[in-house]
This record gives structure tokens, C-alpha cells and sequence, in this order.
């Protein structure tokens, strides 16, 4: 009985942080004010460091500190 406890529960947990994974790209997909970079980057993030890249977009937003990948390029002489 205690080991499918631990599978039902694995299996809940594992479900559960796939869900928020899946929740958070859709967030980054939806936001309007990132570019195709600043996407990139954030989808990469939440995938590689989950846990820091949800504290930073919970607490700071999706430009935290002001922070901005500049699109622009300027021609070289």
C-alpha cells in the first residue's frame, strides 16, 4: 500500500510541475511587451531554472530591473 502511495503522489507531483512549466511558457508566449529574444530567453530560463526564473517573473515581472534586449542594430564602419 505505501509504494503506490509514492507512485500516486510521484505521479501527482511530476503532473503538477509539468502543469506550472507549461503555464508559465504560455504566460511568456502571451506577453505582449517582449520581443522574440527577450521570449527566447525567458522560455529557456523557466525550462533550465525553473524554480528562480518563476520567483523572478512572480516578483519582478518580465523586465526585471528594466532590463531589455535591444532589437536595433547599428551598421559597423
Amino acid at each position: 500500500m505505501d509504494v503506490a502511495l509514492a507512485i500516486v503522489l510521484g505521479v501527482v507531483f511530476v503532473g503538477a510541475y509539468v502543469a506550472v512549466i507549461v503555464y508559465a511558457i504560455t504566460q511568456i508566449r502571451r506577453e505582449p511587451t517582449l520581443n522574440s529574444s527577450e521570449r527566447t530567453v525567458w522560455i529557456l530560463a523557466v525550462i533550465f531554472f525553473p524554480l528562480m526564473a518563476g520567483f523572478v517573473w512572480l516578483f519582478m515581472g518580465p523586465h526585471p530591473l528594466g532590463l531589455r534586449i535591444d532589437q536595433t542594430r547599428t551598421p559597423r564602419s
